[in-house]
């Protein structure tokens, strides 16, 4: 089977968001379940003591700075949605999932490998359970940023802008019935991206197998097979 026409799926910005987004997110969760319960460089090599050893505080440091790298690209990717002229696919998250026949269809193909074009299945950039998926992703990634900032915040009010963002976050600490709720949120929000990655993974290439379209290379190279030979 050979491609006869390719069509344009992702912009360069669009890949780089997407991996910079699960660079981030690999990062953030190592060091997450770290910074919860440290599981090496406990102690000084050779002794018992924590002497001259800053693990914590270097784990630390690396999961702000990917947590800062995973806003940017919230951000961005939200702009892009948006705003861009390619990539403005805010109608897709938003109300893509609410075609209810297309769900059926949609689990159908990605339990038996079928092509997604058959059936009835109406051709959109993502598919009902796509769309829901990339929904879900982004409402947890704004929870998991603001809980994320306010116990970034909760110790420190030496800084004016640090105690401005504590007052300005402080009813969602009150929402969630306190400091050690806000952790108990963030720890198991950690857990939604652990399995929308592998669920992705999965369905990228069980499109790809139903379509052989490209759509696992597409992330790479920014192109699907649009017509194809047979």
């Amino acid at each position: 089977m050979k491609c006869l026409k390719k069509k344009y799926e992702w912009t360069i910005g669009i890949r780089f968001l997407h991996w910079i987004t699960f660079i981030a997110i690999a990062v953030l969760t190592f060091t997450g379940f770290y910074i919860a319960s440290p599981f090496w460089f406990v102690h000084t090599p050779g002794t018992k003591e924590a002497y001259k050893i800053f693990s914590m505080a270097n784990v630390r440091l690396i999961h702000f700075i990917a947590a800062y790298v995973f806003i940017f690209a919230i951000i961005l990717r939200l702009y892009y949605a948006f705003f861009s002229r390619h990539d403005a696919d805010w109608k897709y998250f938003l109300f893509g999932w609410l075609d209810v026949k297309g769900w059926f269809l949609t689990l159908k193909n990605y339990l038996t490998f079928k092509p997604y074009g058959v059936e009835g299945l109406k051709s959109d950039k993502y598919n009902p359970v796509q769309s829901l998926a990339y929904f879900a992703f982004i409402l947890f990634s704004i929870l998991q940023i603001i809980t994320g900032i306010i116990l970034y915040t909760m110790n420190d009010n030496s800084i004016r802008g640090v105690a401005f963002v504590q007052k300005l976050l402080f009813p969602v600490v009150q929402l969630f019935g306190g400091y050690p709720n806000v952790r108990i949120a963030h720890h198991l929000i950690t857990w939604f991206f652990i399995v929308f990655v592998i669920a992705h993974v999965y369905m990228v290439i069980a499109h790809d197998i139903g379509e052989k379209n490209g759509s696992l290379s597409s992330m790479f190279t920014g192109y699907k097979c649009e017509e194809k030979n047979e």
